[in-house]
């Protein structure tokens, strides 16, 4: 009697292995959604004169608590020493951007070069400033409120 259970469990177990391979199969067919559609909050226009324009995707810098912006910046663009008052958190979704930290744009320091996919801190109080020689996309997050705080401008060949 034993005998006879032994090929109807060797089978039923070869059905089991080869019906669970088939599923596998049939799973590794159906396709991840390769995009989906930006959604973007409702945001006046922040166009600015200097061709820098702001999207604000969660709150604003003003406010206090969490904001993120998405910050589009054009070839040419360059921001003046400043500090911020608290941590910005920067990641650069498209193009590159430049940044020194000191206060000297005359300065021989050598800029890094930050181009997409990178993650950067500016921590509070720190004096630097940036230029753009492409367009670039950014987000910025921080907690706010967090206003840009103009430093003096110091030119000289040292530093």
């Amino acid at each position: 009697m034993k005998c006879q259970f032994f090929p109807i469990i060797v089978l039923a177990g070869f059905l089991v292995v080869s019906c669970n391979q088939k599923k596998s199969e049939n799973n590794a067919e159906i396709k991840p959604i390769s995009s989906a559609e930006m959604i973007i909050p409702v945001s006046p226009d922040t166009l600015l004169s200097s061709g820098r324009r702001n999207i604000f995707l969660v709150s604003r810098r003003e406010i206090p608590g969490l904001f993120i912006e998405r910050s589009f910046f054009p070839p040419g663009y360059k921001s003046n020493p400043h500090t911020h008052q608290g941590d910005l958190n920067i990641t650069v979704i498209s193009g590159s951007f430049n940044l020194v930290l000191n206060d000297n744009p005359d300065s021989n320091a050598v800029a890094k070069v930050y181009g997409p996919g990178s993650f950067v801190i500016i921590p509070a109080n720190e004096i630097h400033f940036e230029w753009f020689t492409e367009n670039t996309v950014m987000d910025i997050t921080g907690i706010g409120p967090l206003n840009t705080i103009n430093q003096p401008i110091i030119h000289s060949s040292s530093n």
